[in-house]
């Protein structure tokens, strides 16, 4: 029972990994963009809480 359950699991993860290279940099720009857009965000923030002078606020 568990050896059928481990080699399914072998099974499934061969076959995702045959998409690989067709995929190839493209989620890395995913990723890049991604984490780009967060960044942005984040500091737009972080500027408007300056603007508005709660910057070292407490939340308190």
């Amino acid at each position: 029972m568990m050896t059928s359950f481990w080699k399914a699991i072998g099974d499934f993860f061969t076959f995702t990994f045959e998409f690989i290279p067709l995929i190839g940099n493209k989620i890395n720009y995913l990723y890049i963009l991604v984490i780009f857009l967060f960044l942005v965000t984040w500091v737009t923030l972080m500027f408007g809480h300056r603007k508005k002078g709660e910057e070292h606020k407490s939340s308190l």
